[in-house]
């Protein structure tokens, strides 16, 4: 057949760059596209005749389901392979997608190994088509050893970035090692003048899922419209740098949940040795969706 032509879309820079990357890992001599919303995501389905898409579900403008719902009604697309990647797993999540004729789905966040073996089993099943066997070797996941940056923080931020304060201390730790002192949370995206007034002292936890398939509650030390600094409890493996993450974040007061998408930016660790107990975790998001991010406001705006 041609050559493999096969579209990415996901409104999230972060998250197209990995699939991106595990794609052309894979299929080397294949040929991309991306689209950062399913009406984009149309527009070159239009325009080319592709073979494969891997498509996110939450989306402005066209949402992934939109996107399926429209191929699936097109005789050019009936019956082309589509893989939802998205943070939503709930059961009726995944039998709308089932009943409006997905190919495969998985669920954010994912190991490159996940993905790539559910990306080949897809690929041969509807176009016969191999991976490269050298794509194997890179399959160990998405990031690199976690061990490494126990002793002390790997990443440096950048200056124009939001700076989440008070990045040392024990903060957040002092509530998981059974003190009820409360965390400061810090709305960075408010105006100036604001931060020259006492934080209110709170406990702000928040639920964290890893890629690697581990979970941890999150005890925020500060908070704001990019990134997340918070501390959790080790139990078991830790999860590796720039490995994907997906936060929990619940608007107690409308009863939304967002799940917001990330990447682990930086671990260090709480304990002056290599067994410590309690990790300190900066997360920046990757999200750019108007309704997560409304969410996210509600919830930085009661936990100050």
């Amino acid at each position: 057949m041609a050559k493999l032509k096969i579209l990415v879309v996901d409104d999230a820079a972060f998250i197209r760059d990995l699939v991106k990357k595990a794609v052309k890992e894979t299929y080397p001599g294949c040929e991309l596209f991306e689209a950062i919303d399913g009406r984009k995501a149309i527009s070159i389905m239009n325009a080319q005749d592709i073979n494969l898409v891997l498509c996110d579900w939450e989306m402005p403008e066209c949402s992934g389901i939109e996107v399926l719902q429209w191929m699936r009604a097109d005789e050019r697309y009936k019956k082309v392979p589509f893989m939802m990647i998205t943070s939503r797993g709930e059961r009726d999540h995944v039998i709308k997608a089932v009943e409006a004729g997905v190919s495969e789905y998985i669920g954010k966040p994912f190991t490159r190994e996940n993905f790539v073996a559910k990306l080949s089993k897809l690929v041969f099943k509807h176009l016969k088509i191999k991976p490269n066997q050298d794509a194997r070797q890179h399959a160990t996941g998405l990031g690199g050893d976690s061990a490494n940056v126990l002793a002390a923080a790997t990443a440096k931020p950048n200056p124009k970035e939001a700076k989440p304060a008070a990045a040392q201390d024990m903060g957040g730790a002092s509530v998981l090692m059974g003190n009820t002192k409360s965390a400061k949370v810090v709305d960075e995206s408010a105006p100036a003048k604001a931060s020259k007034k006492p934080a209110a002292r709170v406990k702000g936890i928040v639920s964290v899922r890893f890629g690697s398939g581990g979970t941890a509650k999150l005890v925020i030390k500060d908070i704001n419209l990019q990134e997340m600094l918070g501390v959790f409890r080790r139990e078991g493996s830790l999860p590796a740098l720039l490995e994907q993450v997906v936060l929990d974040i619940v608007d107690k007061e409308g009863g939304e949940v967002a799940r917001i998408n990330g990447y682990v930016r930086m671990m260090q660790a709480q304990e002056p040795h290599a067994d410590a107990e309690t990790i300190q975790m900066l997360i920046r998001y990757v999200d750019d969706d108007p309704d997560k991010m409304a969410t996210l406001s509600k919830y930085i705006a009661s936990v100050r």
